[in-house]
């Protein structure tokens, strides 16, 4: 994190931890929250998590790629309709919006989480986004791009504009090194270079020399990575790129709060358990896989990890819960704050969810 005081989560380092297994059990339930912070937005009075995260819910476009498990086609019971499905129109009134958010929440620090659909996929959108965020650069502690590369690939302008906005780090999407392999995952349209393994590595060469760092972000499953021997092999690709930091995430535990379609049944049929990985790692009686060091573990609202390090990369374990994000959001405190295309400001991914008010 950018600073302490802003850090959002309870990080636990190695040496505090005795018995692993728990704060494995425990996971998320772990996280104590801090005192939350009242605000007034659009004249209601509002709870806040400090340090929570405010997402421009990014999707100028549909996204150029088709991921099997993607969570933007999840379709929560209590949902009316999926961000995911209403794309952003009319940039000056939608820009208008988000100045307007921005300017009521000054002087409470927060994280950017610029994710959504695909961030880079519409470059007059991003580099629009940026230059607003240059004029509110004093609310953001932290910002992470979280992306699957392909605009970063195809526009020689958003690299640099990423430097340029002190963005703390890119996290790129890639399921396997394979590119068939994961082709069949991440299902890139046919004409985004990115799908090819070559224009991926060198995509993530170019943002590291523009001085952004690149977590790489693998997303566990039993049709790319889902073994030890699969993990310390995606390892080996990554350090062969410079890359310092790379997160295996498990698929989030569902529960029975989203309807069933799709992604929620390849999501059951490919789950692979990052706690498994996790016992190989690091097992009960405290013994560590040779080439593997202990650094910590972080609890946050809805999710738990395990951070690590091999050779010059710092590996996180994570899992996550969207059943906990859900009871968390119930709570009465906003969580995190998510701008949809419709410019209202949410404290929900699910757009009709903790509605704050339209910016318009």
């Amino acid at each position: 994190m950018s600073s302490e005081r802003f850090s959002p989560n309870q990080f636990r380092h190695a040496s505090s931890i005795t018995h692993p297994g728990e704060f494995r059990d425990g996971g998320w339930h772990t996280f104590t929250p801090r005192a939350p912070v009242e605000r007034v937005l659009l004249g209601r009075s509002w709870l806040l998590r400090p340090g929570l995260t405010f997402t421009p819910y990014a999707n100028p476009t549909r996204c150029n790629a088709h991921c099997a498990f993607c969570s933007e086609e999840l379709a929560r019971i209590d949902s009316t309709r999926l961000s995911a499905h209403t794309t952003i129109s009319g940039y000056d009134r939608y820009f208008a919006a988000l100045d307007r958010a921005w300017s009521e929440l000054r002087g409470f620090e927060m994280g950017l989480s610029l994710s959504g659909l695909e961030a880079t996929s519409e470059p007059e959108w991003l580099l629009r986004l940026l230059s607003l965020l240059d004029v509110h650069s004093a609310l953001f502690a932290e910002r992470v791009l979280y992306s699957n590369g392909s605009g970063l690939a195809t526009d020689e302008r958003l690299v640099p504009a990423l430097a340029r906005a002190r963005f703390d780090r890119a996290e790129l999407s890639r399921a396997h090194f394979d590119e068939k392999l994961n082709q069949r995952i991440m299902r890139f349209g046919l004409g985004q270079p990115i799908r090819r393994g070559e224009v991926f590595s060198e995509t993530v060469r170019r943002v590291q020399r523009e001085g952004v760092p690149v977590k790489l972000v693998c997303i566990l499953n039993t049709q790319g990575v889902s073994t030890i021997e699969h993990v310390e092999r995606y390892l080996d690709e990554a350090e062969a790129l410079g890359v310092g930091h790379v997160v295996f995430r498990e698929l989030s535990v569902l529960g029975d709060i989203y309807r069933e379609n799709r992604e929620t049944r390849w999501i059951t049929a490919h789950r692979a358990p990052v706690r498994a990985l996790m016992d190989v790692i690091l097992d009960a009686e405290g013994h560590t896989r040779a080439g593997w060091t202990l650094e910590g573990v972080t609890s946050g609202y809805y999710y738990y990890n395990e951070r690590y390090r091999r050779g010059r990369i710092e590996v996180t374990l994570e899992g996550s819960s969207y059943v906990a994000h859900r009871d968390a959001v119930g709570s009465g405190v906003l969580q995190k704050l998510v701008f949809h295309s419709t410019r209202e400001l949410c404290g929900d991914w699910v757009p009709n969810s903790q509605v704050v008010g339209c910016y318009d």
